[in-house]
């Protein structure tokens, strides 16, 4: 799983060891699902020990098309039902305050058919009909594919990194970064380099990291989920491994969408694996039912 070293202006750091990620749905972490009522939260969060905050999707949809946070129509703005960008600005700060770096899970290969880009149908792929394309592979009917080998499509998303970096977000997970040519993440990552003085996180999922692709520091590692879903006795072994970049999880917001609690998950060693992940000095990521009640689970869409 581990790129080769390389050098040049893309090439991440690894990330210091080890994280203790919480992954979050801002709709499903307070009763109001809102920022303002989340204030008191990085506190309490950081008290847990807690280092690092991994944020589902929180930017502008269209609920009456789709209720996934991942079909955006606009990349610059907030989910109003979340809040406005100064709420998120002020809950950055928050985060900041007391020691919390916070990872966006960023969709840049895919977008809403009615986002604010779709006006330039050169920015998408297309059929032979000049229509918009599901991303390869996917039934994903509530998004299109981005066209990333146009230029101006490519700065537009960058563009889009830019902003949420000035805004005070500390790093990205690439949502399905297989997607996305290798030049065009590693142009938009030494962009980021090159105009912040931070040291920024850069996430994708295991099989973009396994493509030898080190403008990443780490991956969410779904190939120990289910290496241990079909035998558990696999489940230490993968957390004795050195993958340095791994992070490792029991369970995120797509098992928890499936109506499947922690508990239900991992019906009878949740216990045990659970003590053995938060041992492990690996990278860790807990969700939000991990954290706050194994017995429970939410859906992700809003």
């Amino acid at each position: 799983m581990e790129g080769p070293a390389i050098s040049g202006p893309f090439l991440c750091r690894p990330m210091e060891l080890p994280l203790r990620i919480l992954e979050l749905s801002i709709p499903n972490a307070t009763a109001e699902g809102t920022l303002k009522a989340a204030m008191q939260l990085p506190k309490k969060i950081a008290e847990s020990g807690i280092n690092t905050v991994f944020v589902l999707p929180w930017m502008k949809v269209n609920r009456s098309l789709s209720r996934s946070p991942y079909a955006i129509v606009d990349h610059f703005q907030m989910n109003e039902r979340i809040g406005k960008l100064d709420d998120a600005r002020r809950w950055l700060d928050r985060c900041r305050s007391v020691g919390l770096r916070v990872v966006l899970d960023m969709p840049l290969n895919h977008t809403s058919p009615v986002h604010i880009w779709t006006a330039n149908s050169n920015w998408y792929r297309l059929n032979e009909n000049g229509e918009k394309l599901a991303p390869k592979g996917t039934q994903w009917n509530d998004v299109v594919q981005l066209n990333h080998d146009n230029p101006m499509l490519a700065q537009a998303c960058a563009d889009v990194l830019q902003f949420w970096v000035t805004v005070g977000i500390d790093g990205f997970r690439f949502d399905a970064a297989s997607f996305i040519p290798d030049v065009v993440l590693e142009n938009w990552i030494s962009s980021l380099h090159r105009s912040f003085q931070k040291e920024l996180l850069f996430w994708c999922d295991s099989e973009s990291y396994s493509r030898n692709r080190p403008m990443f520091n780490g991956f969410l590692f779904h190939e120990a989920f289910y290496a241990a879903k079909q035998d558990q006795s696999k489940w230490n072994p993968l957390l004795q491994s050195n993958l340095t970049s791994a992070i490792f999880y029991l369970t995120n917001h797509d098992t928890l969408h499936a109506c499947k609690s922690p508990i239900d998950e991992w019906p009878i060693d949740y216990q045990r694996m659970r003590k053995e992940l938060e041992c492990s000095p690996h990278h860790v990521m807990l969700s939000w039912s991990d954290w706050q009640d194994p017995s429970s689970s939410y859906s992700f869409m809003l």
